[in-house]
């Protein structure tokens, strides 16, 4: 069959169905003039109060309107972009740390801390915190009980909140007893470094609000008596303590203050004054004061002194033996320190360039060993917490103050686990009926408070306190 000769198509228009209709401009429409809004009839245009406008202008009420509704309308279509998982900073469970799986994990983990922790000083726990572990539970309860641990308000890390005070004061500990860097704590405790940071400066604020409760001198004459006691077995009565100054590395210090910290040392340093008792317990400190001030500038400031000196130590009473073994009371406690201080009756010191065989040879002798406590506590803090030995890392004067309070306070809170040997020179039994007690003044005493006078005092008593010795060593040797 033959195809049709017109296509049935071919009237259709498809391009007309895509095309928008098309604009008729007739002969009213003019090229030359803008495109304007809010024509009236009359070709004028008018502005929302009414007022003409001119040709070719804007209505502003229009236009604020569609570009406040834009805006509007995208941001409500915007969408947030999904935020990417933060993998470095999150907080993760303390109780997959090293130092939890490995000692603090309930069971026969910390049951085997506690007891090598308690009988062997030279284990892994001693060596990292300086404590036992029974120590470390007592400390973190006083802190929680004192509000110096917050409790965290998250349900997740509420759960584990005891774990980690546990960890926290574990990493205060590992910081003053090792001076290692926050960020090794890290990665053994799950903890961030800022949080491990900030926590310590609040340790450091917490143990110096509790300073009075672990570093004091005696309270009451009880006390006194029960202090004494120890020095009047050794020759010594009426003491009541050793003093000495200790001097700290000021690794960081300021170049404006280098030059008053600079002593004898040859470095910059911090001085520390400190009385300690016959144990090794600290009762008295007092400083920071700058390395290039000595011992006798340092005494004349210190409260500590200021109070055995003129407070009610002064009116204390003890006896003593005479040269010919008579029994006799004295008034005033005293302590014994090193020959870098002043001559007063509340210092007294060795005999200088005295023979051993002599009566004030064997009285220095004896001064001597009795005064090394002093020294050896000195050793004890430097030694168990490093970073006391390492020198202070801080410019702020007070916070290095802050870190000596607290390895004091610390050393006190432990001082009932140090071994000691109780070798002495001297030793022998005490003075029938020698109480100690509250006493008026006496005439043994003047009020002179002069220099000559203080050191005549002290002569004074120094010469006693070697008769007494002389005294007390024969009557030891015939018992």
């Amino acid at each position: 069959m033959d195809p049709p000769s017109e296509d049935p198509l071919a009237s259709v228009d498809f391009i007309a169905e895509f095309l928008p209709p098309a604009i008729e401009f007739g002969e009213g429409f003019r090229f030359d003039e803008p495109f304007n809004f809010g024509v009236s009839g009359d070709g004028i245009s008018m502005n929302a109060t009414g007022g003409s406008l001119s040709y070719g202008a804007y209505d502003d009420d229009s236009c604020s309107f569609s570009v406040e509704s834009s805006v509007r309308l995208r941001r409500r279509c915007r969408r947030r972009k999904q935020r990417r998982p933060n993998r470095l900073y999150r907080k993760e469970s303390v109780k997959l740390s090293g130092w939890y799986r490995n000692f603090l994990r309930p069971g026969m983990t910390r049951d085997l801390t506690h007891e090598v922790s308690s009988s062997d000083r030279y284990g892994e726990f001693r060596s990292l915190f300086r404590m036992p572990l029974s120590k470390v539970e007592e400390l973190t309860d006083i802190f929680i009980s004192r509000g110096y641990i917050e409790v965290p308000r998250s349900l997740k890390f509420r759960e584990e909140f005891r774990e980690r005070a546990e960890l926290l004061v574990m990493s205060a500990l590992y910081r003053l007893g090792n001076g290692q860097p926050f960020r090794q704590c890290r990665s053994m405790c799950n903890i961030s470094v800022s949080e491990i940071r900030l926590f310590f400066f609040d340790f450091l604020a917490a143990m110096v609000d509790m300073k009075d409760e672990y570093v004091f001198l005696p309270r009451n004459v009880t006390e006194l008596r029960r202090m004494s006691k120890y020095y009047d077995e050794v020759g010594l009565p009426g003491c009541c303590g050793s003093m000495d100054v200790v001097h700290v590395k000021w690794s960081s210090c300021p170049t404006g203050d280098h030059n008053r910290a600079k002593g004898k040392a040859g470095y910059p340093t911090l001085a520390f004054q400190c009385i300690t008792d016959f144990n090794r317990r600290v009762i008295g400190i007092y400083g920071p004061q700058f390395g290039t001030r000595n011992d006798k500038e340092i005494v004349k400031v210190d409260p500590n002194v200021y109070r055995i000196r003129h407070g009610w130590y002064k009116d204390v009473s003890w006896n003593y033996y005479t040269y010919d073994g008579r029994v006799e009371k004295e008034r005033g406690a005293y302590l014994i320190c090193d020959n870098g201080y002043l001559r007063w009756p509340t210092s007294i010191s060795p005999y200088a360039n005295a023979d051993c065989a002599s009566l004030q040879g064997y009285f220095s002798t004896n001064l001597e060993s009795i005064r090394k406590d002093v020294e050896c506590t000195f050793g004890i803090l430097k030694k168990r917490w490093r970073v006391l030995n390492n020198g202070f890392y801080y410019r702020d004067i007070k916070t290095c103050e802050k870190i000596f309070v607290t390895c004091c306070c610390l050393n006190n809170f432990m001082v009932d686990l140090m071994e000691r040997s109780n070798v002495r020179v001297g030793r022998g039994v005490p003075i029938g009926d020698d109480g100690i007690w509250l006493d008026g003044h006496t005439a043994n005493n003047s009020t002179d408070t002069s220099e000559l006078a203080l050191s005549k005092q002290f002569a004074k008593r120094r010469s006693l306190l070697a008769k007494h010795l002389h005294v007390f060593r024969q009557k030891r040797a015939m018992l």
